[in-house]
């Protein structure tokens, strides 16, 4: 399998087992964690507030079936159940993406897609929903082993929702930006998700790393340099940075094609960087803020921040 069909989010082998098979950059760094969790919503029959609440951590159990084409979580706690079952048209499997006009899993008809929510003992007769799956893969069985979705269920048109977040196994994916003085046909924010979009990351030339997002109609592409002859720490802020390629010395270098003016300063922070054995990396955690220098003003600073998560 190559590199970067590894890397990629459509890549249906597990990816929660590359915790047991990373190198980390100096200084050591423990790998990222996976993380399950539910958080959900209830709306109110009478026009009430919603109940809210989320399940994860100690005490909390997530199991993961398979029954022929569904696929199902269970969550459980001493005080709380919920069974969530995931369906994908007929010939079809579940992959990334928005599913829309979602029927009962089990129940569908024609070529409906299958979303079934239960609460304790409660459920739905008729199921009208959606639900996105952002990043999913299975074993060998058929079986899934690594999930992040969500969900809207209602028993009705016009029902009360039942909405929820589900992570099983799953490490953050995502960027986003903010941008205070966009072109018009640039949006002044955006974040990418797996459902929509798809993530890359690699070592570019010798210790610089590259990350691309691509989606929506939209792509970006973050470059972070260390200094010459030193290597990308995790933990460090690096501040007073310059475009890559362009860096005086001791100085480390940030470059985001989106951001057209130039001259450009700023900061970033690696918070966790993880290479795979082939020596690209496989987890990115990173924050950034560039400022353009030529004409800044506190009304106007010409400034993009953006939040980098890929599987860290």
């Amino acid at each position: 399998m190559s590199t970067i069909y590894r890397l990629r989010v459509l890549a249906v082998a597990s990816l929660f087992t590359i915790a047991s098979s990373l190198l980390v950059v100096t200084p050591a760094k423990a790998a990222p964690v996976a993380e399950s969790s539910l958080s959900w919503k209830i709306e109110s029959g009478d026009g009430g507030e919603p109940t809210t609440g989320v399940l994860t951590g100690p005490g909390v159990s997530f199991q993961s079936l398979r029954d022929r084409t569904i696929s199902r979580i269970n969550v459980t706690s001493d005080s709380a159940f919920w069974s969530i079952s995931f369906a994908a048209p007929v010939d079809e499997e579940l992959h990334p993406g928005i599913y829309p006009d979602a029927e009962r899993a089990g129940f569908q008809t024609g070529r409906a897609p299958g979303l079934d929510v239960s609460v304790g003992s409660g459920g739905c007769n008729e199921v009208y929903g959606r639900f996105t799956i952002h990043q999913i893969a299975f074993d060998t069985e058929g079986t899934v082993t690594m999930l992040e979705a969500s969900f809207v269920r209602r028993c009705s048109p016009g029902a009360p929702a039942v909405s929820g977040d589900l992570r099983y196994n799953a490490f953050p994916l995502s960027y986003r930006y903010t941008l205070s003085d966009q072109e018009p046909t640039t949006p002044a924010s955006h974040t990418y998700r797996g459902a929509t979009s798809t993530f890359f990351a690699q070592r570019f030339f010798t210790n610089s790393v590259r990350f691309d997002a691509s989606g929506d109609r939209l792509r970006d592409t973050v470059e972070f340099s260390p200094p010459a002859g030193e290597t990308l720490v995790v933990g460090r802020t690096y501040r007073d940075v310059q475009p890559v390629g362009q860096q005086d010395p001791g100085r480390a270098g940030l470059s985001v094609e989106r951001f057209s003016c130039r001259p450009t300063t700023g900061t970033f922070t690696i918070k966790e960087l993880v290479y795979g054995s082939d020596g690209e990396p496989v987890a990115l955690s990173a924050t950034f803020t560039l400022r353009c220098t030529v004409y800044p003003t506190p009304e106007n600073p010409n400034e993009l921040k953006g939040t980098i998560h890929f599987h860290a």
